[in-house]
């Protein structure tokens, strides 16, 4: 059996779609379909029931699945462990972090650093998902909450400072917020549902609980456009909303927030990773 198949049989079992894992690993559709086809050949079972849902694993790939994930965890502890030996500063380094965090602190400081090492390749996911470092989904990780795991090198890498944020055509429009002592016939921008328990959602709601919710987005960045263009108060990292035509709401202000860098232990001896990190840590302040 051809491991890439076996990974094509991965991908489809953890997306439902035949769509999705082709497009995952780079493939056209009918050449995933082909290669699906010649694996269950050469198997002698259907490895998936074809539903109007997505693809259901059969009783043969329920059987096949544990063993083939097995295979890949080998295959990546593996490809880590001899990545992690290599000394050269040559190669590609993927990182993960949030959008905003992404374009306003990282880009830049990313760019000097390629400069000054041309050999490097520097692959820079923008994405909110948390991804998965065991796997190498990513070398390098920035969150904004500590890593788990005994097997993860982390450290504590900026504390962020946020701000309550108003456009002056929002304060001409519903008045000041400073004066308002609960919100009443105000607006507010916040991160969407799936975020509700970040401290700032909170903050906004305690500060002004009978203020109506008018925008919401994982994006920081169409949070502080909404919130220049007048549609509410919105809490905004420092940096972000402080180079933005808005007003920087005087009182107490929202919770401030540490960001982590994290890396699998196996890649600590990875000269081109501790030299990103060095770099990263010498020039970006502690505080921003």
């Amino acid at each position: 059996m051809d491991w890439d198949d076996l990974r094509l049989f991965l991908e489809i079992a953890r997306a439902g779609t035949l769509t999705a894992a082709a497009s995952r690993l780079s493939l056209s559709q009918p050449t995933a379909g082909r290669r699906l086809r010649a694996l269950e050949a050469v198997i002698g079972a259907s490895l998936f029931q074809r539903t109007p849902a997505g693809f259901r694993l059969t009783d043969e790939g329920e059987t096949m699945l544990g063993h083939v994930e097995q295979m890949e965890e080998e295959s990546i502890g593996l490809e880590r462990k001899l990545l992690g030996g290599a000394r050269g500063l040559e190669g590609v380094l993927r990182l993960s972090s949030s959008d905003w965090f992404a374009n306003t602190v990282l880009a830049g400081a990313l760019a000097d650093f390629g400069i000054a090492n041309p050999l490097i390749t520097i692959e820079l996911l923008a994405e909110a998902r948390l991804v998965d470092l065991a796997r190498r989904e990513a070398d390098l990780v920035f969150r904004f909450v500590p890593f788990s795991g005994a097997d993860i090198v982390q450290r504590r890498f900026v504390h962020i400072r946020y701000g309550a944020y108003a456009a002056d055509s929002y304060v001409a429009r519903c008045g000041d917020p400073e004066t308002s002592p609960d919100g009443r016939g105000h607006h507010l921008i916040t991160l969407d549902a799936g975020l509700d328990r970040a401290a700032d959602v909170g903050w906004l709601r305690s500060r002004w609980p009978e203020a109506r919710l008018s925008f919401r987005s994982n994006n920081r960045d169409a949070q502080g456009a909404a919130c220049a263009r007048g549609a509410g108060i919105a809490v905004l990292p420092r940096i972000l909303g402080d180079a933005l035509p808005l007003r920087l709401l005087r009182g107490d202000p929202p919770p401030a927030r540490d960001v982590w860098i994290g890396y699998h232990q196996d890649l600590r001896r990875l000269r081109r990773l501790r030299t990103l990190v060095d770099h990263l840590v010498s020039v970006t302040p502690r505080e921003i």
